[in-house]
């Protein structure tokens, strides 16, 4: 299991230095370090954490409406392309169905023109036909030389009106053809025209609300932006709070070195050479360093409820709850040597004790924050930790 990095700063806030003092060698001389400024440092970090989670779950948040307004920008520019593609056919349809109109229309001119022609020229040979006398069966008859010649010149007069009248006829239908077709390209283009204006109307509302999404997207690149830079912030303060605490500590241990010292010994001196906390279990679930893992986690089947032992000799200067580290156990061993042991389910020690090598201090549980049964067994030195494997 995996702990904060300032689990025992914060379980340390609940009790003064100068118990510690007091406890660690009976009466000491002051020392410039206090329990007020570690509460505070540890007030400011704490809150600090409370502002980051909040920055991050507000940042976690921007990006996925950053997300998903992209998406939707990406998706309503498709569709403006597929409109616009759309508009463009038709305005290619639209004008080849011009040069159709504009074609058929110079067709209806050329037809009727040539019925009027035509229609001219019959007049014409009518009437010329007319003024000779030939008009009448009566001027035929009397103009005619022979039976063979009043025929002829009867078949040669009904075909020529006949002739004219056919052209006509013709000329007739092929203008009404045309004015037909003419017509049907008219409706052709119009319900094109209908089209387009919809498609206009649809891309004019997708373009708005393109504008509109692009509005609120920079809004919330904006946002995000400014969070980014608030977790920023936030964490360049938390290394310093981490630093000043880290301060903190070197200064209290060298108060107690030089507490002890002046009160003439302490009865043991930390070796940095210990035995391993938890008899008969070397199953290690978790290593010093694992993601910023300060300790190790030592695991095993039936390990619930087994014995704790102290890594060496020393003073218990705390046996409580420690917030994330349930029940915690934390013995100094002199000469800046530390040792902490969390999650216990029952403690077998109190403040103030003094421990030797392999004596039992606690039982294995899963308190605090733990997924199981487990050890979580650290090594301080000079107020930083250590990896525990370089001391056994």
């Amino acid at each position: 299991m995996r702990l904060s990095k300032h689990g025992f700063i914060r379980g340390l806030a609940a009790f003064s230095l100068a118990t510690l003092l007091v406890v660690y060698t009976g009466i000491l001389p002051p020392v410039s370090v206090h329990a007020e400024s570690i509460s505070d440092l540890k007030a400011q970090l704490s809150a600090l954490e409370a502002e980051e989670e909040e920055n991050d779950a507000r940042l976690a948040a921007l990006r996925d409406d950053v997300s998903q307004k992209r998406a939707y920008r990406d998706e309503l520019q498709a569709k403006i392309d597929t409109v616009q593609q759309q508009l463009d056919l038709l305005v290619q349809q639209i004008a080849a169905l011009d040069d159709q109109i504009e074609q058929g229309e110079k067709d209806i001119a050329e037809t009727q023109d040539g019925i009027e022609t035509n229609f001219d020229l019959l007049k014409e040979r009518l009437r010329a036909m007319y003024m000779a006398g030939e008009s009448s069966t009566l001027a035929i008859v009397l103009n005619s030389t022979s039976l063979v010649d009043y025929s002829q010149k009867s078949e040669m007069v009904k075909a020529i009106t006949e002739h004219d009248t056919q052209l006509l006829d013709t000329l007739e239908t092929q203008l009404a053809s045309i004015e037909e077709k003419v017509a049907q390209i008219n409706a052709d283009k119009a319900e094109l025209s209908e089209s387009k204006k919809a498609l206009d109307q649809k891309s004019t509302e997708l373009s708005a609300l393109y504008e509109e999404n692009q509005a609120l997207l920079a809004e919330a690149e904006q946002n995000e932006a400014e969070a980014q830079a608030e977790a920023a912030r936030i964490a360049e303060e938390k290394a310093a709070a981490d630093a000043a605490i880290d301060a903190w500590y070197e200064e209290y241990y060298a108060a107690l070195e030089a507490a002890g010292n002046n009160a003439g010994g302490v009865g043991y001196v930390g070796t940095g050479s210990f035995v391993w906390p938890m008899p008969g279990y070397t199953y290690i679930t978790c290593y010093y360093g694992d993601g910023g893992h300060r300790g190790i986690d030592v695991a095993g089947g039936g390990i619930y409820g087994k014995p704790i032992v102290a890594a060496d000799g020393g003073k218990v200067i705390y046996s409580a709850w420690m917030d994330s580290y349930g029940y915690c156990v934390f013995i100094d061993h002199g000469n800046g040597y530390s040792t902490r042991y969390a999650h216990a389910s029952a403690l077998a020690c109190s403040v103030g004790d003094t421990v030797s090598p392999g004596q039992t201090i606690a039982y294995v549980g899963s308190t605090g924050n733990s997924t199981g049964p487990h050890l979580h067994f650290e090594v301080i030195y000079a107020g930083s930790t250590t990896d525990p494997f370089n001391y056994f």
